[in-house]
């Protein structure tokens, strides 16, 4: 069965986060890589947003934390945001806004989940599927450049990937003093997120599209979240463009939840694959949420995908 799921959904091999290797610590070696590979400085970041459903902690935010890690300045804002597939996209949106009313200076913007720790022992349709990973980006103004957005959210279909317990609506269940409990664990209903990604993602970037006034022909690369092969191909196909386009890059990773696009472009930096184009990015899932934008990546500093 897991061999069926696996040529379908297009993973070979899992990143798998360490014990005691959490979420943060992913980031703070992406965050450190960009500060030592690059000219930004330390003292340009106004602000730190976390983007993850694995935090260190319940209280404080992670963001909080990570100021102190990264050795940032204090006068920064920092804080967590709590979404998982379109996360990366949503945190863009976030940056975006800040910097509109900021009058100069950077915002460091961190995403990913260590997924793997949500799955219970047996459960094939999650550990064929997710992995561990996080990601860092700088965001900053670009004289001229507009950035474009297309936010959707469908609360109403929460239920399809959940984590039922373990917050203050549902505590976790003990048994035997243990805590290995399938109804702790996330559940995952597979046909319906398939039919909600075919269903809604592509009338999403359409509409985005028609607002930017941009022709779908023109776009050089769409960057999906990376839910499995088959999602990525099946939205090429229902928007009638070439499937090239639709670049499926995470076979040797896994879905890595709101890091998957940015890991998307690491990977692409790596192979040596163009990655300043013309680029659509839409994350979608869990929520039920989708986030797109239309993004110029021309003139933008994109390094490889590294290792914790």
């Amino acid at each position: 069965k897991f061999d069926r799921i696996k040529g379908v959904a297009g993973f070979d091999r899992f990143s798998v986060a360490d014990a005691g290797v959490c979420t943060s610590d992913f980031c703070t070696a992406a965050a450190e890589k960009i500060f030592d590979e690059t000219s930004i400085d330390l003292n340009d970041i106004r602000a730190l947003i976390f983007v993850s459903q694995t935090p260190d902690y319940i209280m404080p935010a992670t963001a909080q934390t990570l100021q102190a890690r990264l050795k940032l300045p204090r006068d920064v804002a920092a804080f967590d945001i709590n979404l998982g597939c379109s996360g990366f996209v949503n945190g863009l949106y976030v940056a975006s806004s800040m910097l509109s009313a900021m009058p100069d200076g950077k915002i460091l913007l961190l995403c990913g989940d260590t997924n793997t720790r949500n799955m219970f022992g047996d459960d094939v349709s999650c550990q064929s599927v997710f992995g561990d990973g996080g990601a860092a980006a700088i965001v900053s103004k670009r004289d001229g450049q507009k950035i474009f957005f297309n936010l959707q959210t469908f609360g109403e279909l929460a239920d399809a990937i959940i984590r039922p317990r373990g917050a203050f609506r549902n505590p976790l269940i003990v048994d035997n003093n243990a805590l290995d409990v399938r109804e702790n664990f996330v559940t995952m209903d597979g046909v319906a997120v398939m039919n909600f990604s075919v269903r809604y993602v592509p009338p999403n970037i359409s509409a985005l599209l028609n607002f930017a006034g941009v022709e779908p022909s023109s776009v050089e690369l769409f960057l999906m979240h990376q839910a499995n092969r088959l999602i990525v191909g099946t939205i090429a196909a229902r928007m009638n463009l070439p499937r090239a386009r639709f670049p499926f890059g995470a076979g040797s990773i896994g879905n890595t939840s709101s890091a998957s696009i940015p890991l998307m472009l690491t990977e692409r930096r790596r192979l040596d694959e163009p990655t300043e184009l013309l680029t659509v990015m839409s994350g979608f899932g869990v929520g039920m949420s989708i986030a797109s934008a239309v993004v110029d990546l021309r003139d933008t500093i994109i390094l490889s995908t590294g290792e914790l």
